[in-house]
């Protein structure tokens, strides 16, 4: 194909309109497509078109909505998908949700803790990872031939078993095959899913919803609707309630509890057998409004309501907003008589927070919390307290209530920075991620358990939590505090962190002041405390510098350009929580990440040129800032191969013996007899 004239016709392939373009594109594979906009300078212009390379993304990876990457990135993502993605985990794994191998005493409840995020083990080959999502007890994964993986258990309270840290495939009832890479099954490949407290919900591509409560799936079945009929578009399962948006229903909830009314195959005498489970449900009136086949009168509830855009299930409520900027809330009583079902309340004290005009962008939330994601980039955020005050107050006085005796919505100083784009709400923490591909962390962390993803009990006191003295306590950065805690992925940079805070236990080192910080920070103080995460969480930006094209804060994924050198080497794509612990899904550049380390790495070389005199106690080079620490690679000067060698091995001794007479106490037993005459 060239932009050669036919000697018969006037009119070559670039004069075709753009129209013409975009309709053919959905029809082109990746390489038909990459020929026809190389063939000629002329359609280079299309060849990072968002469009084709957002719905190849999608339909290639079953990628959820990622508000993260616009424009030109979708092309990024495509290619980097295929072999950079990464599952980092961290928090409480007692039921094994980390993926982390569990310690043989599990007695000792805080060796069942990752405070750091790290990767799980995987013994299953599971292909490119599209989603992952956090359960009560639980981690899952779906990757994207549409197999839905877990790590954990579904209930873990009524558990009595064996814990396993094993990632285990989830399964579908006899005559219903499990799609593989060597065949597509549409009835059992899930396009999208959603994990709750102790079940998770699946989709499939057929339109089948299909549910889990233990490894092997049960088809869902509603008495009251007609889902063969009525086509499902999402599905969602909360802290004790499953829901699913029907087209031209609404939304559709029923108890996921295990003492709810459920008929398994329409016989209770059948359960062992039974492929199916028949529910009882509840369709919230004036959900199911479509704007587009619209003909109702002004007063009718599903016009005033208008078309439900997004929702949540949180416990005892579902919250959901409209095309009209409309915050909805209603309580998801189960069971619920069909002649008294009220209508849901809207939400009003949500859009005078800020001034006019008030829009709705997007909602999220899970167990007793949520956020409403306004069009101005704003963030409120709400709790069960609310919603339960708000309903009470609407039922007892549902005429003329005023706005200022209204719960009101929160917002969080952390997250007024426009650059939020999604949050992941645990039992008591929150994960916010940010349009440059980080997260930050808040909330509390329940008995050091490690959910906030900052370290350590000793480490995460340098990146500004405040961590009781009981031995068990709690950790917690204050939600009314304007700064982020970033969550690092950087093993280098926990050993940094711990080199720290071994400092910070040596009363004898440092200058003075040195001195005096420490014991501050030892005795917890605020003040102290705040400082040291500023100056940490400061350095830490700065880690990939001279790696990673500086970009603001501020400037999202679409105006980044198409240079690829602005984007970090940890880049998050996806973060989730519940319960006590944590899931991302990380593009990892390996590239980077590996120069980053060396700009950060002291050598043990340098002891042969910083620290001749072995003799005299002084450290061994442990990783460290490059500004706290300087590189010694411009003092280095070998002349040939055998000072190579000779250098290299006077090196290794000269660590290693560095590093016995620390562990033997020889280095501390020098420092003491120092100060000993120095006070003489």
């Amino acid at each position: 194909m060239t932009d050669i004239k036919s000697p018969k016709s006037k009119t070559s392939i670039v004069d075709l309109p753009a129209d013409v373009f975009y309709a053919i594109f959905p029809y082109l594979s990746v390489l038909d497509y990459l020929n026809l906009t190389t063939c000629t300078p002329s359609l280079i212009f299309y060849r990072q078109d968002p469009t084709y390379w957002h719905t190849l993304t999608r339909q290639t990876f079953r990628i959820p909505e990622q508000p993260l990457l616009q424009g030109h990135r979708w092309q990024w993502l495509y290619k980097k998908l295929l072999t950079q993605t990464r599952l980092y985990t961290w928090g409480s794994n007692k039921q094994g949700n980390l993926g982390h191998e569990i310690p043989p005493a599990p007695r000792v409840n805080r060796r069942q803790y990752s405070h750091w995020p790290r990767q799980p083990e995987m013994k299953i080959d599971v292909g490119i990872i599209s989603d992952v999502q956090c359960g009560g007890w639980s981690t899952t994964l779906l990757n994207s031939i549409g197999q839905v993986y877990i790590f954990g258990i579904f209930d873990g309270l009524g558990f009595r078993g064996r814990v396993s840290h094993q990632l285990r495939l989830l399964g579908f009832p006899p005559g219903y095959p499990p799609t593989t890479r060597e065949r597509y099954e549409p009835s059992t490949a899930i396009k999208q899913y959603s994990t709750g407290r102790s079940s998770v919900l699946g989709l499939s591509d057929d339109g089948k919803v299909w549910s889990w409560t233990d490894d092997v799936a049960v088809l869902v079945k509603s008495v009251h609707v007609d889902l063969v009929e009525n086509k499902v578009i999402e599905v969602q399962t909360g802290w004790d309630r499953s829901s699913m948006y029907v087209h031209n229903i609404g939304i559709v909830y029923w108890s996921s509890d295990s003492d709810s009314d459920l008929l398994r195959g329409g016989r209770q005498q059948a359960l062992e057998v039974a492929d199916a489970i028949l529910v009882d449900t509840v369709t919230i009136p004036g959900t199911g409004f479509r704007q587009r086949n619209a003909r109702f009168v002004e007063d009718n509830i599903s016009a005033r309501i208008g078309e439900v855009t997004h929702y949540v299930v949180l416990e005892a409520h579902i919250v959901f907003i409209t095309r009209l900027n409309k915050v909805f809330s209603y309580a998801s009583t189960f069971p619920m008589s069909p002649t008294l079902k009220p209508e849901p309340v809207e939400l009003t004290s949500f859009y005078h927070v800020q001034p006019a005009p008030f829009g709705v962008r997007d909602i999220q939330g899970s167990f007793r919390n949520f956020a409403i994601f306004t069009t101005s980039g704003a963030i409120l955020t709400g709790s069960r307290n609310m919603l339960d005050t708000y309903h009470q107050i609407t039922t007892e006085n549902a005429e003329n209530i005023p706005p200022n005796t209204l719960p009101q919505p929160i917002l969080l100083p952390s997250l007024h920075s426009g650059t939020v784009i999604s949050l992941a709400f645990g039992d008591h923490h929150l994960h916010a991620l940010h349009n440059n591909g980080t997260i930050t962390s808040l909330g509390t962390e329940c008995q050091r358990c490690g959910a906030l993803g900052l370290g350590a009990v000793s480490e995460s006191t340098f990146r500004g939590v405040h961590s009781s003295q009981q031995d068990f306590g709690d950790a917690n950065i204050p939600s009314e505090t304007p700064k982020q805690h970033t969550v690092w992925f950087e093993p280098l940079m926990e050993e940094w962190l711990r080199h720290m805070s071994n400092k910070i236990k040596d009363p004898m080192t440092g200058s003075a002041e040195s001195q005096a910080r420490a014991v501050l920070m030892r005795n917890h103080d605020p003040d102290t405390i705040e400082a040291m995460g500023d100056y940490f969480e400061t350095k830490g930006r700065k880690w990939e510098d001279g790696v990673t094209t500086a970009t603001t804060t501020t400037t999202t994924i679409a105006d980044a350009g198409e240079s690829e050198g602005e984007m970090p080497g940890y880049f998050v794509l996806k973060v989730a929580a519940a319960g006590w612990h944590s899931a991302a899904l990380v593009l990892v550049d390996d590239i980077k990440v590996e120069r980053a380390r060396e700009n950060h790495i002291i050598r043990p070389s340098s002891l042969t040129h910083h620290n001749t005199n072995t003799d005299e106690g002084q450290p061994e080079s442990e990783p460290s800032l490059k500004s706290n620490a300087p590189s010694i690679a411009s003092n280095e000067t070998i002349e040939s191969p055998t000072d190579q060698l000779v250098n290299a091995i006077t090196s290794a001794f000269n660590w290693f013996w560095a590093l016995g007479r620390r562990f033997l106490g020889l280095v501390r037993r020098d420092e003491l007899r120092e100060e000993a005459l120095r006070r003489e």
